[in-house]
């Protein structure tokens, strides 16, 4: 009975190397990844909040105030680099090693090594937007207002001026460098890389209200569209012109067509009478 037991024992030597071997093959690689799963999520929130912030810009500046360029370099600047680094509008592009993110890097026997940062400035990096008509029931109603209020502004000689699409979307796109653990992948192109180990595209889209006026002479001119009397600015022009050479039609000169009246003319200054203050 003892020499059962002995020999039993004698069986059982080892198992505890080779399960502890086992098991560190799958937890050493998942506990030196946690670092690399963190560095790569705060990529892909940093890009996230990159695109809401190149929709939101393109929203309200527009295409005529900052073009793609100057929204690049911005979301760069704002985003990619330093966090410490002072956020200033006057700046070209940052780009150089100094201004690089110490936290997405590290990744080798040498932080310095370029082939351990996970992000390079200047390198895999795109940002592109775009303003499109929804495709529904929305973008069907402003297409056809957008016709409406210009055949009616081509008539009254007001001037309609509505963004017909409005639907406007931010993406930004930058390619993970590859590293000890991750060493290959798919770049921003599709294409498999050697270098490249991973592309975040992330993108945002808000869709404008632009029915708002820059000026009160904008809105004037937009509000004149809904005006008939309109219509008839070339007549009260003609009459007016009457009225300069027979002294006795002297009280229609106001027809004539200027900033100060005529067929058609909005004054944008004159407040409804419940904005007043009451005393």
């Amino acid at each position: 009975m003892i020499a059962i037991k002995q020999c039993r024992l004698l069986k059982q030597k080892g198992n505890a190397t080779v399960e502890t071997i086992l098991i560190a093959t799958v937890t050493v690689p998942l506990l030196t990844g946690i670092p690399l799963m963190g560095k790569i999520a705060d990529i892909n929130h940093t890009t996230a909040q990159s695109s809401r912030y190149l929709a939101w810009e393109q929203t309200i500046a527009g295409p005529h105030y900052k073009d793609i360029e100057q929204l690049e370099t911005e979301v760069n600047n704002r985003f990619f680099v330093r966090p410490d680094l002072q956020i200033r509008t006057d700046r070209e592009a940052l780009t150089d090693e100094g201004f690089e993110n110490p936290f997405w890097s590290g990744f080798g026997y040498d932080e310095d090594d370029e082939e351990n940062r996970l992000v390079v400035l200047g390198r895999g990096f795109d940002a592109a937007v775009s303003n499109q008509r929804p495709e529904s029931i929305a973008g069907t109603l402003s297409a056809g207002i957008n016709e409406i209020g210009d055949t009616l502004a081509s008539i009254t000689g007001g001037q309609w001026d509505i963004e017909e699409n409005g639907l406007y979307t931010g993406r930004v796109s930058i390619e993970v460098a590859g590293n000890t653990i991750l060493t290959s992948g798919v770049d921003c192109n599709g294409q498999e890389s050697e270098t490249i180990a991973a592309c975040v595209t992330r993108s945002n889209t808000i869709y404008a209200d632009s029915w708002d006026a820059r000026d009160p002479a904008q809105a004037a001119r937009r509000s004149r569209s809904f005006v008939p009397a309109g219509a008839l600015e070339s007549v009260g022009d003609a009459l007016a012109g009457v009225a300069t050479i027979v002294p006795f039609f002297a009280d229609i000169q106001g027809l004539h067509s200027d900033s100060n009246g005529g067929f058609g003319y909005i004054n944008p200054h004159v407040l409804p009478m419940d904005r007043y203050a009451e005393d």
